[in-house]
């Protein structure tokens, strides 16, 4: 189990870190730095709790606003 917190400010620390210290960190870790999922990128944005308040946020748009996009 981990903790939150704990979790939420060491991501913080994390990402306050220049590229290139980010990347040798993961590295170490055994992970490369360039090379994330899309699945660990969100992994991580929920354990950091970043957009947590964005839920509160109202529905602005839905699919009936605007024009669809057409792949030309």
């Amino acid at each position: 189990m981990t903790n939150p917190q704990l979790t939420k400010n060491l991501l913080e620390v994390i990402w306050s870190l220049p590229y290139e210290d980010r990347r040798w960190l993961l590295e170490q870790l055994g992970g490369e730095a360039v090379d994330l999922s899309s699945k660990d990128l969100a992994e991580l944005t929920q354990a950091g709790q970043a957009f947590d308040d964005l839920a509160q946020e109202p529905d602005l748009y839905s699919f009936s606003d605007g024009e669809p996009v057409v792949a030309a």
